[in-house]
């Protein structure tokens, strides 16, 4: 509400009032007292009428006042949540600067540290010189490689959040029957304990439009931890429809997630205490996070250290707008 608004309903509030008020006055003063037939004083029937007129602008200069203030603290509000928001983010933002300084100085000290002592020790014979001069270039290739690979997996995650999606029909039951096959070339022992169980009464998924690439790119990612994070045990693979969603499960009774760490499982870079052994970048959950998301899903996970774990995808069989 602009001042010169306020300005002028103020002045429509008190104008009649104070114009009749001074008529009613003038009135007591010539000896005025006429009666009206209602058996009301003229200068007090005046003084009321002038006061009912007031109240009309008063009224909605209250309103506006009370409008602007409610819009004034619905603004208050907004930026408040604007600024936690921008807190977390900047939280998560630091945490992942922290990952990421974590995960490259450990290849790079290794790397330095190779080189250091490449050289072959005062002594040793041509053959000896060359094995330990081998063992330091295969130490160092190996930790390149694995740089690359953080590299790679970053790139890529940056390119799942701007690429257009690509949707096209698709039978999630094929999807995953096809991705334990896939595993099965990787990894046969994993394949052999792996389940695929599909719920079809009293009715079944039907066909999502989803982008083909991206989403076996998820599952796969699932199911590789599944058979990396447990070395023996069965690994389930469901799915089912449930309230207009269709609902992927991933089960393995593997090591588990210390429940101090599962609220940041999915955060870049992110890796749980007990998996330290096992080759990863830490992209992986937060890449099927996001093509999840894109795809107007979710994805959450129960784990239970020393039990095992239950990855849960979440898909709306009808696009959303």
């Amino acid at each position: 509400m602009s001042r010169a608004g306020d300005v002028a309903l103020s002045v429509l509030t008190a104008l009649p009032l104070g114009i009749c008020a001074l008529t009613a006055g003038g009135m007591l003063v010539a000896g005025d007292e006429r009666i009206l037939a209602m058996e009301l004083a003229l200068p007090v029937g005046v003084l009321v009428a002038g006061s009912l007129v007031s109240a009309i602008p008063l009224s909605i200069l209250v309103w506006r006042r009370r409008r602007a203030a409610a819009g004034h603290a619905r603004q208050r509000a907004t930026a408040a949540a604007a600024q936690s928001a921008a807190d977390r983010e900047r939280a998560n933002h630091q945490r992942f600067l922290a990952r990421l300084d974590h995960e490259l100085k450990n290849p790079l000290t290794a790397i330095r540290a190779t080189v250091a002592t490449a050289n072959p020790p005062a002594g040793a014979s041509g053959a000896a010189g060359a094995a330990v001069r081998d063992t330091a270039w295969d130490t160092v290739d190996a930790q390149a490689q694995k740089l690359s690979g953080l590299v790679r997996d970053l790139r890529k995650l940056s390119e799942l959040e701007t690429r257009p999606l690509e949707r096209e029909p698709v039978s999630l039951e094929e999807m995953l029957a096809e991705a334990i096959e896939a595993l099965g070339h990787q990894d046969p022992a994993a394949r052999a304990r792996t389940v695929l169980s599909v719920t079809r009464v009293p009715w079944s998924v039907p066909p999502l439009q989803l982008d083909l690439d991206l989403m076996s790119l998820a599952i796969d990612n699932l199911l590789g931890n599944a058979a990396k994070y447990s070395v023996q045990g069965p690994i389930e693979v469901r799915l089912r429809e449930q309230d207009g969603w269709a609902i992927v499960e991933i089960a393995d009774a593997g090591r588990g997630i210390p429940a101090a760490e599962l609220s940041s499982v999915f955060d870049e870079l992110a890796r749980a205490r007990n998996a330290r052994d096992v080759a990863g970048s830490g992209i992986g959950l937060t890449l099927v996070a996001t093509v999840v998301r894109r795809h107007g899903g979710d994805v959450s996970v129960r784990s239970v250290e020393g039990s095992g774990t239950v990855a849960t995808l979440r898909l709306p069989v009808r696009e959303r707008a």
